[in-house]
């Protein structure tokens, strides 16, 4: 089965972000950060075990989302700038690879760019949609200056390969419980 790990915003961010790729069409996913794209595990019990492991040891950490950005044509997206974020990444990716196949490898070592993504041109947005979804986002961004605490991260999977993701699992951060 295929999965990814993601980071929801809170409630009233989510919906908020929700409205604005709803008014130009479907993004076929919820809002989300991607943490680790898309990948099917080698040993899939063992890499859903890393993911609850390494969630165990992180402490929820804040997040910031200053304005928008692009991939080219391709992609419309909420920036993301996060410390904790980051450090998380560079700590669970590596245990992941394990159990992943040696093709994923490579997409570790191309970098990290964290995003929220509005919209994707192969899911139908246009240009004229993304220059909508750019001022809508921002003007909202700017507005309430959009910090949040992350405090879990959420698992998807995709049991159907012509269907969509949904969620596996929400696991909590939980940070040194001993300290």
């Amino acid at each position: 089965m295929k999965y990814f790990i993601g980071i929801v915003p809170p409630e009233a961010v989510y919906h908020k972000l929700l409205d604005i790729q709803r008014q130009h069409g479907d993004n076929r996913l919820e809002p989300h950060i991607t943490l680790r794209p898309p990948v099917i595990p080698s040993a899939e019990q063992d890499w859903l075990k890393v993911v609850e492991q390494q969630a165990a040891a992180v402490k929820p950490f804040d997040v910031w989302l200053p304005g928008t950005g692009s991939f080219g044509k391709r992609v419309m997206f909420v920036r993301v700038e996060s410390a904790g974020l980051l450090k998380l990444h560079e700590e669970l990716i590596p245990a992941l690879m394990a159990f992943e196949p040696v093709m994923h490898k490579k997409e570790i070592s191309d970098g990290f760019h964290p995003h929220l993504t509005l919209g994707r041109a192969w899911c139908g947005f246009t240009a004229d949609d993304f220059a909508s979804m750019k001022r809508m986002a921002e003007a909202y961004l700017f507005e309430q200056d959009v910090r949040f605490k992350a405090a879990e991260i959420r698992i998807y999977y995709k049991p159907d390969p012509h269907g969509r993701y949904q969620t596996y699992k929400d696991v909590p951060l939980m940070g040194d419980l001993t300290a």
